[in-house]
């Protein structure tokens, strides 16, 4: 195929590729359209009161068209036409969009149906508020003109206490001269924007809308933040009854000697099974010894003369005594006692020996009384036969 055929073929599919990569950039960094058109609408009161100032109100409707609104309205603008008393109407009247050269037959469409309207009963501005407010947040830019006899009260818009106000004071001038109250509002975005009232006969004045805000600049994504990597983390605690433990291994066990020192082993006593020794009785009875040492026995009692002993002052006539072995008073049996250790045992051992041998001292100074207390009573008797005999 020959080149130059084919470049001239795919030529216009080329440019328009690169003419289309060219503007795009463009569209997109054009700013935001501003809103050039407004709605207008016109609410009239028809209750029985209006039906005298009516001339008074197709004046004014007059001298407003042909000004243009004071030269606010703009081509393609539409302008709305409701009526109420008691009640609400809407939708009456089609939607008029406005022209400069349509100015007079858009005023005299206005002026006919009002002029058609049955004026009766008594004015109520709350039959505007719910559909009036859905007009209100739906449009970019509302004016609202009203008007009306002031015989009743609005409570529903920013500036409800100056126009109650101002009804209560122009109230009576306005019906003497048979003018009617104009209010004028003005929404922006769903806002209220402004308002003013007005006296005809006169020109009736509008506020200016507040201007618009200025589009937001592109915000710029802010920079990714420096990504911090977490400390690490310890491990677990486990928790077991009393002790708080972490899963970390055992540490290494400590190292041991090769060659430990001998470990020597304890002798246990031995025990012993016979010869169970009695416990001795915590409170022996001793018996008592005699104050006075016994009187010395002469070898030839003959020879001497008989002497009588004198018996002790102090003490009572002492009778024999039976020693008679006392068992421990609480005897203690085992099957398998344990012999006491060797450094343990001589103390006790000891004390059962001096034990014994008091018992036995007192054993014998019984028996020397006794025998010596026998002899004395068989002196005694020879005596008092020798003397029987005398």
């Amino acid at each position: 195929m020959n080149l130059p055929k084919l470049f001239l073929r795919r030529a216009p599919a080329v440019f328009a590729l690169c003419a289309g990569f060219f503007l795009v950039p463009a569209g997109r960094a054009q700013p935001a359209p501003q809103i050039t058109d407004s709605r207008y609408l016109f609410i009239f009161d028809t209750s029985a009161e209006m039906k005298k100032r009516w001339p008074a109100v197709r004046a004014e409707v007059n001298g407003l068209m042909s000004t243009g609104m004071g030269g606010q309205l703009r081509t393609g603008d539409s302008l709305g036409v409701w009526a109420f008393d008691r009640d609400l109407r809407t939708g009456q009247l089609p939607l008029q969009h406005w022209r400069p050269e349509d100015a007079v037959t858009i005023a005299s469409n206005i002026n006919q149906f009002v002029g058609e309207q049955h004026y009766a009963n008594g004015t109520r501005f709350n039959a505007l508020q719910p559909q009036l407010n859905q007009v209100i947040r739906n449009s970019a830019r509302l004016t609202v003109l009203i008007f009306c006899d002031g015989a009743d009260e609005i409570k529903w818009t920013p500036y409800d206490d100056g126009i109650n106000q101002v009804f209560q004071q122009r109230l009576a001038e306005q019906k003497r001269t048979r003018q009617p109250f104009v209010l004028v509002f003005r929404t922006q975005l769903g806002q209220y924007a402004g308002s003013t009232m007005n006296f005809p006969p006169g020109m009736v004045s509008v506020p200016e809308f507040p201007p618009l805000a200025a589009p937001p600049a592109p915000v710029k994504a802010p920079p990714p933040a420096p990504v911090v990597k977490p400390p690490p983390i310890g491990p677990p605690l486990i928790i077991i009854g009393t002790k708080v433990e972490t899963n970390w291994p055992p540490p290494p066990a400590p190292a041991v000697p090769t060659n430990p020192a001998p470990v020597t082993p304890m002798k246990a006593a031995p025990l012993v099974t016979t010869n169970i020794v009695p416990a001795a009785p915590t409170n022996p009875v001793t018996p008592p010894l005699p104050t006075n040492p016994a009187p010395t026995i002469q070898a030839n009692a003959a020879a001497a003369p008989p002497a009588i002993p004198v018996a002790p002052t102090n003490s009572p006539p002492v009778s024999p005594v039976k020693l008679v072995p006392i068992p421990p008073s609480n005897p203690m049996t085992t099957t398998n006692p344990v012999a006491a250790s060797p450094e343990n045992s001589g103390p006790n051992h000891k004390s059962a020996l001096v034990i014994g041998g008091a018992l036995l001292v007192a054993a014998g100074a019984l028996v020397v009384l006794a025998v010596f207390r026998s002899r004395r009573s068989d002196r005694s008797s020879l005596i008092s036969r020798a003397m029987r005999k005398d």
